[in-house]
């Protein structure tokens, strides 16, 4: 896990915020640089040429207005810049026009980032968030990189931290198991790895043969990770779980009843309406983790 370069996607307000908290913390640890970015929604480029004559005068007034939003929001961004730099840290920053997923995203391939922390996703509640994702939720499915969201319950400090992990034994679950490794190792904590057998059909209606076949599923998925603790270095008796259910729920309410402070789960970027036909275990995490979020790219 070598981390350089930390994208933080800001709205300056709480959600922001707490990106920011897991953002610096883990550039104490690693001494990456961060990259501090917010984006303005609404156009100041537009001179609405086309308006009426007695409608350009309170456009004018709109645009200076805006205008005065912008600068206030960069002012904002570098109060925080100077609040990094004084505790030790690289900073830059970046303010631009244009939707906040989309600037996350081209800040991060522009920069060559290798993490993105943004911001908690609940909230999205209107038709388009929920056809189309939160901000949050389009920087994971996007992005370049491993992406942090702050959501659930946050730590001052995560020294001695308890990290689950959802391992489904891919790609993208083993690399989160390697992050897991890393951030353990810095932090003096400790990890969990936690692996989900989905049920075949609705959980209220199982065949009779269910049980006879979890048992040698179960057992299969434990001696795997058994030798995931080996292969990958992790300290000797890892705690290991192997449950059944709706994946992504099972992972969120393990992790509470495990008492960790974060959850890392592989993702592999699936679109939105896949998502929503197929389940996604990642997509659900974000929205109801109770700690945040480290959805892992290999």
């Amino acid at each position: 896990m070598g981390i350089k370069t930390i994208v933080v996607g800001t709205d300056l307000g709480e959600s922001g915020r707490r990106a920011m908290q897991l953002a610096v913390q883990t550039a104490r640890a690693t001494h990456a640089t961060l990259w501090l970015v917010h984006a303005s929604e609404i156009g100041l480029e537009n001179a609405w040429r086309d308006l009426p004559i007695g409608a350009r005068s309170a456009a004018h007034a709109l645009r200076q207005r805006l205008k005065g939003r912008f600068e206030s929001s960069l002012q904002e961004l570098e109060n925080e810049r100077k609040e990094c730099e004084a505790a030790g840290l690289s900073c830059q920053t970046s303010c631009e026009e244009g939707q906040p997923w989309e600037t996350i995203l081209r800040t991060a391939v522009s920069v060559n980032a290798d993490l993105i922390a943004v911001g908690d996703p609940v909230g999205a509640i209107g038709l388009p968030e929920r056809l189309l994702g939160s901000t949050s939720e389009r920087v994971v499915r996007q992005a370049p990189c491993s992406v942090l969201v702050s959501c659930g319950r946050l730590r001052e400090d995560y020294a001695g931290a308890k990290v689950a992990v959802g391992v489904d034994f891919s790609a993208h679950g083993i690399e989160a198991v390697r992050w897991a490794r890393d951030v353990a190792a810095a932090v003096g904590g400790e990890v969990a790895l936690l692996h989900v057998v989905p049920h075949p059909i609705t959980e209220s209606v199982l065949p009779t043969e269910w049980p006879s076949v979890l048992e040698g599923l179960s057992s299969a998925a434990h001696s795997r990770l058994e030798q995931l603790v080996v292969s990958e270095g992790l300290a000797p008796g890892t705690t290991i779980r192997v449950m059944d259910g709706s994946v992504g729920k099972v992972l969120c309410n393990t992790t509470a009843d495990l008492g960790a402070d974060l959850l890392f789960v592989g993702c592999r970027g699936q679109g939105r309406l896949r998502g929503m036909m197929l389940g996604s275990a990642s997509q659900y995490c974000l929205r109801y983790s109770p700690v945040p979020v480290l959805a892992v790219r290999p």
